[in-house]
């Protein structure tokens, strides 16, 4: 009977271990619990019913040890199914002895108890959580009074809110969170009436911390009764809303704010229901624009209170703008209540509250002065600021659709390029303001000698061009350009003084199989440069050989930098010689190009292209380097005489770079000569002259070359103190068959001895003309008589005996 009553239990899981935890036998209810039949489980160690966390931690041979010991183990915990799920068990394990005591194996009684278990979790988690719920707000004050308003709890949100901690509060009256004036009104007790009889009081109100200070408050009062309806109390929540108060202020206020700046937005704002035509909203910009008898146009019927053609106008606007997105409009010319305005307008859709239909927001800017400031900016993006002529950008747009236009036509496009002639003097002698009322007046001569149709640029500076769209011929071209040189050649009167300047024409004709503007325009600069290059106040006309003269004096530069550095570029000497003939008392230094392919190529060919390129400034200090370094091996009473280009002295670092050649070189100062011509003089004259004065106090000499053959004034031996003066060979040449040559000659060397400067005569090639130079006083002379220009290895060091070179 109890093995039939045991098997026969399936609410239980009831079995036999052995004292080994042997499975022994299996009923019903543990089959249903585990899901192990009898045959798959009998004989199994009872611990596979347990996780694999709990047989680690040997939890099954622990718990029989309990039951051995105590003779019961009983416990709660998760077991594990034959499917490997699990269930929440309640244990019973009881130690079975025999009647003589020992211990025969042990009784297990296991229960599935997840459903009850999962109930007791879910009732204590519903607890903690309303408990947590109550105690762990902080935005809100949650607590209870009795029903005569004294304080029974105090959750975290409440001490946070009025900043009382609860055995601070608990039991006193909570009409201690009133002002003063609400007591005195009896607030707090109506509050609770108000809650008693009507189940709820709701308000809002300032309420006072435990500092003193207030805060703005939401307050609920909830009537609490029990099952039979006796007041238990109250449930007070309070919400600190003084930030949303303070929103709610600052909303109305950016409200205000927002309307005030729609009133005074700078275009005109107008809003109307997109059914029913009324105008919901209108700025005073819509007023002054729209209304023509400046009647409030807002709560009004659009096509009622606007002019036909601006209702039209706005209408238009809305019809193409169909979309939800804001788009703009061309800017129209309307016929407005402030007179005929440009309007550019954009329009919104949008939807009103509350499902009052669909609005349309018109937004228009009155855009009459920004088109024509745009029309200015136009102007002087494509204009000269000084003389209003087209400049380069438009220049370049003029020639392109003159050539476009030529392209079938009859006749060719011609394109001018001019130059005024020394113009930088003019700005540096009299100043830039002085410089362009000259250019003002030129572009009124050049101006009138041209055709209507054609253009006349200013490019900048002192740069020009013209274009002449339709020519037969170059003649025509040819004419135009001699036009503009007779327009200019008359005296110009500016300021009360008058000034003569010339300009050079570079000509550049088109052709209709291919021209492009960039193409005329560089064929005219080559041409331009050619004019200035061969005499100036003249035209010159492009040929394709000018283009490849410049190609090679690209060249001629590319290879001038491989030159300088790779050490191709090399110091001659010519010797110097003292008055008697038969000493020397130096050199003059010259720089010589070794060209790898072409040869020796002569200093003419390559120190132009180093000025332009401004080379000549690394090629100055290079000759400087070089010359100062091989003179420190000559006799002691040997000086190098070096040339400097006029070019050099438009850098700064002149005086810097004859002192370092100095400094590491060891050269004497006073042995080293700096060779000038006079258009050094003549250009930015008081600069230089102070730069002259910084080289000569270092101690260095400074000679005037080929003194006689530029602009030769008296002034430059005044405002400088050469060391020397060089008499060109130009007057050495003609010495014995030109009075005017002696002349010029004895002109000089009186000069320079009255001013106890030194005189060297250059190119001095007979001993006829040696002797006559003699007779006339020259200290020095130079020439092939004495030696050509020679390396420093192979320089000539004695004199031979004189005689007449053929």
């Amino acid at each position: 009977m109890y093995r039939l009553l045991v098997q026969s239990v399936v609410d239980y899981a009831i079995y036999m271990l052995t004292p080994d935890g042997i499975v022994s036998n299996w009923n019903a209810g543990a089959q249903r619990a585990k899901g192990y039949r009898a045959e798959e489980i009998v004989g199994q160690h009872f611990s596979r019913f347990y996780t694999e966390d709990d047989i680690a931690a040997e939890l099954p041979a622990r718990n029989l040890a309990i039951a051995l010991k105590t003779g019961r183990f009983e416990d709660q915990g998760w077991r594990v199914r034959k499917d490997g799920s699990t269930f929440w068990a309640h244990v019973v394990i009881d130690a079975v002895r025999d009647d003589s005591g020992h211990i025969v194996g042990f009784a297990k009684i296991t229960r599935d108890d997840s459903a009850r278990h999962a109930a007791e979790l879910a009732q204590r988690e519903q607890e903690r959580r309303f408990r947590y719920l109550v105690q762990g707000v902080t935005d809100y004050a949650i607590y209870m009074l009795d029903p005569s308003g004294h304080i029974v709890n105090w959750n975290a949100g409440a001490q946070r809110a009025k900043g009382y901690a609860g055995e601070e509060i608990i039991g006193r009256h909570f009409s201690v969170f009133y002002t003063p004036e609400d007591r005195a009104s009896g607030l707090p007790q109506l509050a609770l009436d108000t809650a008693r009889n009507e189940r709820r009081f709701e308000a809002e109100g300032w309420r006072v911390r435990k500092d003193g200070s207030q805060f703005w408050t939401n307050v609920v009062i909830d009537a609490i009764h029990d099952d039979d309806g006796s007041l238990l109390g109250f449930a007070k929540i309070t919400r600190d809303i003084t930030d949303r108060r303070q929103q709610e202020l600052q909303l109305a206020s950016l409200l205000q704010f927002l309307d005030s700046v729609i009133s005074n937005i700078p275009a005109s704002v107008l809003a109307k229901h997109a059914a029913s035509d009324e105008i919901l909203l209108a700025n005073s910009h819509a007023q002054a624009l729209f209304s023509p008898t400046n009647s409030t146009l807002k709560g009004r019927q659009a096509r009622e209170c606007l002019s036909p053609e601006i209702a039209d106008y706005i209408e238009r606007q809305i019809a193409s703008h169909g979309s939800k997105d804001a788009q703009h409009d061309n800017a129209t010319l309307i016929n407005t209540a402030a007179g005929p305005r440009h309007l550019r307008s954009r329009t919104v859709h949008g939807k009103l509250p509350n499902d009052e239909g669909d609005y349309v927001l018109v937004i228009t800017e009155d855009v009459t002065q920004e088109l024509a400031a745009y029309a200015k900016i136009h102007h002087m993006a494509h204009h000269d600021g000084l003389t209003n002529l087209p400049n380069r950008t438009h220049l370049n747009e003029r020639l392109e659709s003159a050539l476009q236009g030529s392209v079938s036509g009859e006749f060719d496009v011609a394109l001018l390029c001019l130059d005024l002639d020394n113009f930088k003097s003019i700005n540096d002698t009299f100043g830039h303001g002085f410089g362009d009322k000259i250019l003002l007046e030129l572009a009124k001569r050049l101006r009138a000698s041209l055709r209507s149709g054609d253009t006349l640029a200013r490019l900048g500076g002192d740069e020009f061009a013209v274009i002449l769209p339709q020519v037969r011929n170059m003649q025509e071209a040819k004419h135009a350009a001699q036009r503009l040189l007779d327009a200019v050649a008359p005296a110009f009167m500016v300021d009360e003084q008058s000034f003569a300047v010339g300009i050079s024409i570079g000509i550049a004709l088109s052709s209709r199989a291919e021209s492009s503007a960039e193409q005329l325009l560089r064929f005219g600069d080559l041409a331009l440069y050619e004019a200035k290059r061969t005499g100036r106040n003249r035209f010159e006309l492009f040929r394709p050989e000018l283009e490849t003269e410049a190609l090679q004096r690209r060249q001629v530069e590319v290879d001038l930098r491989h030159a300088l550095d790779h050490g191709e570029l090399e110091m001659h000497y010519q010797p110097v010689v003292a008055q008697q003939g038969d000493r020397i008392v130096g050199y003059e230094a010259l720089m010589r190009w070794q060209h790898p392919l072409r040869g020796q190529i002569p200093p003419l060919d390559f120190i132009p292209i180093a000025e332009e390129t401004g080379l000549i400034h690394e090629l100055g200090a290079l000759a400087l380097q070089l010359a100062c370094q091989e003179a420190v091996g000559w006799p002691e009473q040997q000086s190098v005489a070096v040339n400097l280009s006029p070019v050099q002295f438009s850098s700064g670092d002149l005086v810097k770079t004859v002192a370092q050649a100095l400094v590491t070189t060891g050269l004497a100062p006073h042995r080293l000569e700096l060779e000038i011509t006079e258009s050094v003089l003549l250009d930015n004259t008081d600069g230089n002259i102070n730069v002259l004065r910084a080289l000569k106090q270092l101690g260095v000499r400074i000679a005037l070359d080929d003194f006689g053959t530029g602009y030769s004034s008296l002034s430059y031996l005044r405002s400088f103190a050469f060391d020397k003066i060089k008499i060109d060979r130009s007057f050495v040449r003609d010495i014995n068959h030109s009075r005017e040559a002696l002349s010029i000659i004895r002109a000089i060397t009186g000069l320079s001895s009255s001013l106890l400067m030194e005189i060297t005569a250059e190119g001095v090639e007979t001993e006829e003309q040696f002797l006559r130079l003699q007779a006339e006083g020259c200290s020095h002379y130079q020439g092939y008589l004495f030696g050509r220009p020679q390396s420093a290895q192979t320089l000539v060091k004695k004199l031979p005996p004189l005689r007449s070179i053929s």
